[in-house]
């Protein structure tokens, strides 16, 4: 399938698209003649090109399909009869057909709130501040010391590493 050409390069096949234009006629003319001496040296670019000609005449001979009047009658009728849905929220449609936002008027617009830093600090008032805040705290601060003294134990009760013998030596096998 591969010709060595004079510069020692193998020769490429055509590509489907480079067939099909081919075959249309849409090639260049120096782009057809280069082709056309192709397919005259290549069988398998000669093989396909021959199936897509017979591809071009079924396509051209066959009549146009056809829908039946039932199917076309129910298709018509999808904008009367069947239930779209809403526009999403914050959607709409305008006059000539493009979406915009809308927006929503019982809540305030985006950067209306207080200004960053004005309001009180964080735990000033509420639930952080009191006899409640300090409850809490004390009993992260027991939690915390219990998992310390739980994970934390005497040096007599671990357990002993093993002794390695004076004469123990490690033997490493090889193979030739």
């Amino acid at each position: 399938m591969t010709d060595l050409r004079g510069w020692g390069l193998p020769e490429q096949h055509l590509l489907p698209d480079a067939v099909v234009a081919f075959v249309d006629g849409e090639l260049s003319s120096v782009a057809h003649e280069r082709a056309a001496a192709h397919i005259q040296r290549c069988g398998f670019c000669a093989f396909e090109t021959y199936t897509q000609q017979q591809a071009r005449a079924a396509v051209r001979t066959a009549a146009a399909p056809t829908a039946s009047a039932s199917l076309l009658d129910r298709l018509g009728a999808i904008p009367q009869e069947v239930e779209l849905p809403s526009a999403p929220d914050g959607l709409a449609i305008t006059e000539d057909g493009q979406f915009v936002a809308v927006q929503r008027t019982d809540k305030p617009a985006f950067g209306s709130g207080p200004v960053l830093g004005s309001s009180r600090p964080l735990g000033s008032n509420g639930w952080f501040s009191g006899r409640r805040a300090r409850q809490g705290a004390g009993v992260v601060v027991s939690g915390m010391l219990l998992g310390a003294l739980a994970f934390t134990s005497p040096e007599s009760d671990a357990p002993a590493a093993p002794s390695v013998p004076q004469n123990a030596r490690a033997v490493f096998a090889t193979t030739p």
